[in-house]
């Protein structure tokens, strides 16, 4: 018996000494190839910055977040999320916090929170967004982002004006390209009442259709300082594209809370006559 306990003791030094470990106890070596986008402030903060993808040697990816702008003490909340920031979606990966002291936040993955395995070609073009959240009181608000992968804006977008009743611009409607083609809708309003969401439709007639179809949209709302975020991939179960989309004959129309007939604010997009661009 003495001998077994001799025995074991000797395993144990020997591994000890000659560093016997597990694959998380491995080195994280970067294979060199990384791949960055930049952070956008929302309309709650000023943050902005950029988050970096690394490829390990060891398969895993680091997920090196460098921010500017963050508050000494505040550790807000990151986390990759499915579908695109304009309309938001399920956590895929929830991240280290942000430290706020040095605006940075650094993470290693090689799997999502579901346990599914993914590798650095994956995750640097998941089709998804990365978000800086607020934690605590502040849970749900929305400080930064970066759509990832083919949700990301390719820079072409087309901006109409909307009016008011008296017939002065009071708001804008901006349509963004994405990557896989679809389009980003964002229509604000300059002035709103607090604690105040108003009902937004997108209204089209399609060629050889006289019916006009109601294409809901999100409301604006005051909590979002006037905006509403939408995407556009479909318009009455068709599949429809950015460019498509503004061949058409449409306005958008938002309108009072409580009585759909007075019309707070309207414009045309698209082919129709009316339409103001920006």
């Amino acid at each position: 018996m003495k001998k077994q306990i001799q025995t074991l003791v000797y395993c144990f030094a020997f591994c000890l000494f000659t560093n016997c470990s597990s694959d998380d106890d491995t080195p994280v070596t970067p294979t060199g190839a990384n791949k960055s986008y930049e952070l956008l402030s929302t309309n709650l903060s000023d943050l902005t910055g950029q988050v970096t993808f690394i490829e390990n040697t060891n398969g895993s990816t680091t997920i090196s977040i460098e921010l500017d702008n963050t508050v000494d003490g505040i550790n807000n909340a990151v986390r990759l999320r499915r579908n695109t920031a304009n309309i938001g979606g399920g956590i895929a990966v929830n991240l280290n916090d942000i430290n706020g002291n040095t605006g940075t936040s650094e993470t290693t993955i090689s799997k999502l929170d579901n346990g599914q395995e993914i590798s650095y070609e994956e995750l640097s073009e998941f089709t998804g967004y990365l978000s800086i959240e607020g934690k605590g009181d502040n849970t749900g608000e929305f400080y930064a982002y970066t759509d990832l992968g083919f949700n990301v804006l390719t820079g072409t977008k087309t901006t109409y004006n909307l009016f008011g009743p008296d017939g002065s611009i009071n708001g804008l409607a901006v349509f963004e390209e994405r990557k896989k083609g679809t389009a980003a809708l964002t229509v604000n309003i300059f002035q709103i009442s607090n604690d105040t969401d108003l009902p937004t439709s997108l209204h089209l007639t399609l060629e050889n259709n006289i019916e006009e179809i109601n294409h809901p949209l999100n409301s604006v709302k005051s909590k979002q300082n006037g905006f509403s975020f939408n995407e556009i991939t479909e318009i009455n179960a068709v599949p429809i594209t950015y460019e498509n989309l503004l061949k058409l004959d449409g306005y958008i129309e938002i309108t009072d809370i409580n009585d759909a007939m007075i019309i707070l604010s309207s414009g045309g997009i698209g082919s129709n006559e009316n339409a103001v661009i920006n």
